[in-house]
């Protein structure tokens, strides 16, 4: 290993996403994760890919709208190279998304919805009737007034993407080591080389993308960095001779039938630290939630059940931003519920950055100094 290797830190989406583009460029990386790949948020998410908001929840979207769009476009591509490459079925696939309203409010919400969403190519959307939307789910609650229904949408497999994404990476010379990162040496303004809790390893540059464990590093670099873990749990059900084909969303839930003949429904929001265990509350919440949708679903059957930490900027938005005070270190974390969908479109711009390449997209708006004003 050398002085002109890109050292990344963290084997989640962002990470292995900015080693792949590293890697397309034809640079020397070496990605260093301290557990397996996909054993925390990345591997556990539920993998919807919605980048006109998730659940119905516009203003969880509309601040990441461009960041959410050009990170559809990657996965895109995702979807046909990365099966090319490694041989593995990350099961993307296109299916609708419908958001239920329950009130009059809701309504209003949902209809506000799919009028700015309309105004995006590639995507159609429109309100739907308690008829016309049982017609489509006919398990729906009769309660609901109707629903924002939105075709380009899809999801995928986030451990099967993981799994892919390691393969591709190495594939493309990227070299791949497990261990923690404990501490970094600079001289001047530039990192010169990484600690682990075995060796020193040098590097040209430093990409730091380590989720919600990006707090950690604050005291490394002299900078706050204001990410915490968001807590999220799924539930995955056998539901004999049903099958949801779309994603339907509620109160920043959701449920759908996968390519597994699982239904997967999340997620909670748990701000509990770093406990990543399943619990029953969160359990019973989830299926709180999906009797409110599907009441008569009183036949399934609890199959498996996860926990995950997503990384949460203080403000919910995203960091991607090369630091002023060091000029070799990047950061890119943040995303909290949206990692997979905003994921590979971060590891892009970090990879541009980290190769002081014009950014795909305008990414101001992203800096860690938005927090020191």
């Amino acid at each position: 290993m050398n002085n002109s290797t890109v050292c990344v830190v963290g084997g989640g989406i962002v990470g292995l996403s900015t080693a792949y583009f590293l890697a397309k460029e034809k640079i020397q990386v070496l990605l260093i994760e301290r557990d397996s790949f996909g054993s925390h948020a990345s591997g556990f998410a539920y993998g919807s890919l919605s980048p006109l908001g998730e659940a119905g929840i516009y203003k969880d979207i509309s601040s990441e709208i461009e960041l959410a769009l050009f990170g559809m476009d990657l996965h895109k591509q995702f979807s046909h190279k990365l099966p090319e490459m490694t041989g593995i079925d990350i099961q993307h696939r296109f299916r609708p998304a419908l958001d239920i309203a329950f009130s009059d409010q809701e309504v209003i919400e949902c209809k506000s919805q799919v009028e700015w969403r309309k105004q995006y190519k590639g995507y159609k959307s429109e309100w739907l009737d308690l008829a016309q939307v049982k017609k489509i789910v006919p398990e729906i609650s009769s309660e609901i007034i109707g629903a924002a229904y939105t075709e380009g949408v899809a999801d995928l497999d986030p451990y099967r993407l993981i799994l892919a994404l390691v393969q591709a990476c190495e594939k493309m010379g990227v070299v791949i080591q497990h261990g923690e990162v404990t501490g970094i040496n600079t001289k001047g303004d530039t990192v010169t080389s990484l600690n682990t809790k075995t060796k020193e390893i040098p590097c040209s540059d430093l990409v730091l993308a380590m989720g919600p464990w990006m707090k950690n590093i604050s005291s490394w670099i002299n900078i706050e960095i204001p990410i915490k873990p968001l807590k999220g749990q799924i539930i995955k059900l056998n539901v004999p001779n049903t099958s949801i084909d779309c994603s339907v969303g509620w109160n920043g839930n959701y449920a759908c039938t996968k390519l597994d003949d699982l239904l997967w429904l999340g997620t909670t929001e748990e701000d509990v630290g770093f406990d990543s265990n399943i619990t029953s509350d969160g359990r019973d919440h989830l299926i709180s939630n999906l009797l409110k949708m599907f009441p008569n679903l009183d036949n399934a059957e609890l199959v498996h059940q996860t926990a995950c930490l997503r990384p949460l900027a203080k403000d919910g938005i995203a960091i991607i931003d090369k630091l002023e005070q060091y000029s070799n270190v990047t950061l890119a974390s943040g995303a909290g519920r949206k990692g997979i969908l905003l994921g590979p479109a971060m590891g892009k711009l970090t990879s541009e950055l980290v190769t002081d390449q014009k950014t795909s997209i305008n990414i101001n708006e992203f800096s860690i100094g938005r927090f020191q004003k």
